[in-house]
């Protein structure tokens, strides 16, 4: 009890200072923290216990809804009411220069340093001892890949943080080439400490071999395509990206051929959707991790409630295109087409994923015992589209709960992400073959029953996106299956960022549904475009003709605060700020 009530009072000299993103004027926290606190493996879990919210979830019920970490990306749009939210800032360019935070927070990194500084003080150790520490690398890693991508260039800090450190306290910032180093060595530390999944009494949910092997596969293929596109630019890294794409490629294959993960299989028309509404995960074959939800242990403090959808977003026109007809071919050539402006007919003859993904007339909304509600029209004033989602929504009502249900668990990596990891480096790397595509792609395919990939006929797409530079057919189809299967689980916004595909987006707009007489007398608040369709964001960007304004000499990173160039005047700001 005695170790609990200092970790409190440590976490509430967290909470008390996590208002001033100054770290140089932070209490340090081995004056807070009990002298007697790290004598045994149990104390090192409890402590770091306390980082696992900082894996996102879905948000707290207050919120009013549970939106898709896509949000404000060309795939899917916020409601009209909740303009702005999640990534529409960014890619619109709208972001000013903060006074201070803007994400520039070191809580999380200090907080890590002082556990690693500290682990060597532990007497009582066990077989867990090791895989603690490996959790505590693998921590450190993921905070400074999470603030490497805002900010490029960050100054490496691998200690707590006293006054007395003047030197790292006026430090200027490591290059990012140099930062994702730092990330890799923590990883490669992670990963030789930490035990398999299969081997912890809560696999999935607990940090493990695997995971950290996912996420090295992860940061690999995002830091690799990375300094790639942005090479020439003042974004640029150190290097080609080439050694970051092969370690993406060796680190997702041993996921892929490691044996302990599987694709989930069953009815091609439904097994894509079932495998997202789950209230537990615990035993699902292809989940690497994942959070898990109960009422019991959570209250009301999180979201995904069934009456809340359409959860204030929904997807658009453009990112149904995405998907191919049945036929393996794209909507532009395929003889089966029958079109895609109304929802009646937009899943027809399509890929099953996107009939699994979004809520077309007929589809179930909810199952509450004996009673069966069908979905007849969209809700578009709460999706500002017109185009619902299908994926996430649990429809059968708990009758102990009611349509409050909260209980379904939020996927943070699983095997398909493997996979395409794998591909797409190996295609960036020209060094893809039909061999890896087979063992990848086209098993994922298998499952919704969609044709293969076939390298040596692949058919033009007259819709592939302009990216604003050349890559081959092949590259395109993968990018292709990425955005389909990993479809609203929150990689478009960083996927942007790291292919350097501004051309694509900037002054543009992205719409819904077309609205049709029906739709416009449920929301005829909603914009519309020339052509009829709805078009939520047409008085609402910064760019020419109201169109996405994001300045790519400037806003692929973030601008340091203000106050902090202040307070160390070795800072620099970033490009075009």
């Amino acid at each position: 009890m005695k170790r609990i009530y200092y970790l409190v009072l440590f976490l509430l000299g967290i909470t008390l200072n996590s208002c001033d993103d100054d770290f140089l004027n932070r209490v340090p926290l081995d004056q807070i923290s009990d002298p007697e606190f790290w004598n045994s493996t149990g104390d090192m879990e409890l402590y770091l216990n306390t980082f696992y919210d900082t894996f996102d979830g879905w948000p707290p019920s207050g919120g009013g809804n549970a939106p898709t970490k896509d949000r404000g990306t060309d795939i899917a749009l916020p409601a009209i009411n909740v303009f702005g939210a999640s990534w529409t800032p960014r890619l619109d360019g709208a972001i000013n220069i903060p006074a201070s935070g803007g994400g520039w927070n070191w809580v999380n990194i200090r907080n890590i340093n002082y556990f690693l500084a500290n682990v060597d003080r532990v007497k009582v150790r066990n077989n867990m001892t090791d895989h603690y520490i490996g959790e505590g690398h693998f921590f450190r890693a993921w905070f400074y890949y999470e603030m490497m991508k805002n900010f490029g260039d960050l100054p490496i800090i691998d200690k707590p943080v006293t006054e007395a450190d003047v030197d790292i306290l006026n430090a200027p910032r490591n290059k990012r080439t140099e930062v994702f180093n730092f990330i890799l060595n923590d990883l490669e530390i992670a990963i030789s400490k930490m035990r398999p999944s299969n081997q912890l009494a809560t696999p999935g949910t607990r940090l493990s071999k695997d995971i950290a092997l996912m996420f090295k596969a992860r940061a690999c293929l995002y830091e690799g395509t990375w300094e790639k596109y942005h090479q020439g630019t003042p974004f640029a890294g150190q290097t080609d990206g080439k050694a970051y794409l092969q370690q993406a490629a060796d680190a997702a294959l041993q996921i892929v051929d490691g044996g302990n993960y599987s694709l989930v299989v069953g009815n091609p028309n439904r097994v894509y959707a079932d495998l997202f509404n789950r209230t537990n995960y615990a035993g699902v074959s292809e989940v690497i991790f994942y959070k898990h939800y109960d009422r019991e242990a959570h209250g009301n403090t999180f979201g995904n409630q069934l009456w809340n959808w359409p959860n204030a977003y929904g997807y658009t026109y453009e990112a149904t295109k995405f998907f191919l007809c049945k036929d393996g071919l794209p909507i532009a050539v395929s003889p089966l087409f029958v079109g895609d402006a109304t929802l009646d007919i937009l899943e027809k003859n399509r890929d099953p994923r996107l009939a699994q993904s979004v809520m077309v007339p007929t589809d179930i909304r909810r199952i509450q015992g004996t009673d069966t509600t069908y979905f007849i029209l969209p809700d578009v004033l709460n999706s500002g589209t017109g185009i619902e989602s299908r994926k996430f929504r649990h429809i059968v009502v708990d009758p102990a709960v009611g349509i409050q249900n909260h209980n379904v668990d939020y996927i943070f990596m699983r095997l398909p992400e493997a996979m395409l990891i794998y591909a797409e480096a190996k295609a960036e790397l020209g060094t893809l073959t039909q061999a890896d595509v087979d063992k990848t792609i086209n098993k994922i395919r298998d499952r919704v029953g969609m044709p293969h990939l076939k390298l040596s006929s692949i058919t033009p797409d007259p819709n592939w996106p302009n990216y604003g530079y050349a890559i081959p057919d092949y590259l395109h189809e993968i990018r292709r299956e990425r955005t389909v299967e990993l479809f609203a689980e929150g990689f478009r916004f960083d996927d942007l960022m790291r292919w350097r595909a501004h051309a694509y987006w900037v002054g543009k707009r992205f719409v819904g549904t077309f609205a049709t007489p029906a739709l416009i007398a449920i929301a005829p608040a909603v914009p519309r475009n020339q052509a009829g369709f709805f078009d939520p964001y047409q008085n609402a960007l910064s760019g020419p003709g109201s169109t996405f304004g994001f300045n790519p000499g400037r806003d692929y990173l973030l601008p340091i605060p203000t106050n902090e160039l202040t307070l160390n005047q070795n800072l620099t700001q970033n490009p075009g700020w």
